[in-house]
């Protein structure tokens, strides 16, 4: 399969490649990017599985390759880390001409674009992703960042790729969990924006199989949604953008309330867009109906949906949500399935909410 999916900006336009010819990815790569030096970062997974395969990859179209890995994990999203990728590059010689590859899941593409936005006051960057959640949904829109200590994704910039290649071959070295960490992502489109979307997900979780078609078919309906979203909203700035943070201001809180380390992005996500879909019905914005067909799609896709949660750590954490304003908190809330609505919701409902968890 090859699609290629144009996001059109106000000053410039770059591709999303879905293909899994590396012939279609040179014929773009080459209009795009003039330098033949590259800084590929990745983190300590992939390069034991697919780096070796990418450095021969550019190596054989004459590019020199210089490489970097960090810790894999959502922990690779740190100053510490984002330090190490400016020494590295300094050391191999990367100049304001070169490009940084982001070959890599989520976490890889925040920080790699993040490290690119940066250095040397900004140099051109490719997104490779390699997982399900990263070709769905985190590798367009621009959108980079790393951790702190007390909140994710608060240290970040709007940077914008020159080119996204997805080759869905990469998926074939998924475990089933991280397949379902960014089916999570998937599944928010559908909710979101589109009820026949809904539909067929759930079709395809209740068959139980899905075939390399599928995958083709759901990341490039996510990426044509986002794409349109991000061509309104760039830097969400008109809140247009926000829609398609459903699920997260719980989700984050959640990660940070656990440091990262007992649920995947995906599955935080699940949990927050369940919230987001109880505080929904609590607000009488949404039908119980609605709030049945959330947790539905979301059970089909086997998402453990019962964290229990400390109601007033949850209220403070969300509360420094870099979507809150002046210490209210703004929710993406649903109405029906495909139809969202931005709301700030009073510190006491959200607590009640929560108490009822």
């Amino acid at each position: 399969m090859k699609k290629t999916i144009t996001v059109h900006l106000k000053e410039r336009k770059y591709d999303i490649l879905v293909s899994q010819s590396t012939n279609d990815f040179f014929s773009v790569i080459k209009k795009q990017i003039k330098t033949k030096s590259l800084f590929i970062i990745t983190d300590t997974n992939i390069a034991k599985l697919h780096l070796k395969y990418l450095i021969n990859l550019f190596k054989r179209q004459n590019y020199d390759v210089k490489t970097a890995a960090i810790s894999a994990g959502e922990e690779g999203k740190s100053i510490k880390n984002l330090s190490y990728l400016y020494d590295k590059a300094l050391e191999k010689g990367i100049d304001r001409k070169s490009c940084a590859i982001a070959f890599g899941g989520g976490v890889i593409g925040d920080t790699a674009g993040f490290f690119a936005a940066t250095y040397m006051r900004g140099i051109d960057f490719i997104q490779i992703p390699t997982t399900l959640l990263a070709m769905a949904d985190s590798s367009v829109g621009g959108k980079t960042a790393i951790n702190i200590t007390k909140s994710k994704n608060i240290a970040g910039a709007f940077y914008q790729p020159k080119l996204v290649w997805i080759n869905t071959n990469f998926l074939n070295s998924l475990p089933e969990r991280q397949l379902r960490n960014g089916l999570a992502e998937i599944i928010k489109y559908a909710f979101i924006f589109d009820s026949k979307f809904y539909k067929y997900l759930a079709n395809l979780l209740e068959n139980e199989i899905i075939s390399s078609k599928d995958f083709d078919y759901m990341i490039c309906k996510s990426c044509s949604y986002k794409t349109k979203v991000v061509e309104k909203d760039e830097k969400e700035t008109n809140g247009l953008r926000a829609v398609i943070n459903f699920g997260h201001t719980y989700a984050h809180a959640l990660e940070t309330a656990t440091h990262y380390k007992k649920f995947l992005h995906g599955e935080a996500v699940a949990i927050g867009m369940l919230f987001s879909a109880k505080l929904s019905l609590k607000l009488k914005l949404c039908k119980q109906e609605t709030y049945n067909k959330v947790k539905k799609l979301l059970n089909l896709a086997a998402f453990n949906l019962d964290e229990k949660n400390n109601p007033k750590q949850f209220l403070s954490l969300m509360k420094k949500d870099k979507k809150s304003v002046d210490g209210n908190i703004n929710f993406v809330l649903i109405k029906d399935i495909g139809k969202t609505i931005n709301k700030q919701v009073s510190d006491n409902i959200v607590l009640n909410v929560l108490r009822s968890k």
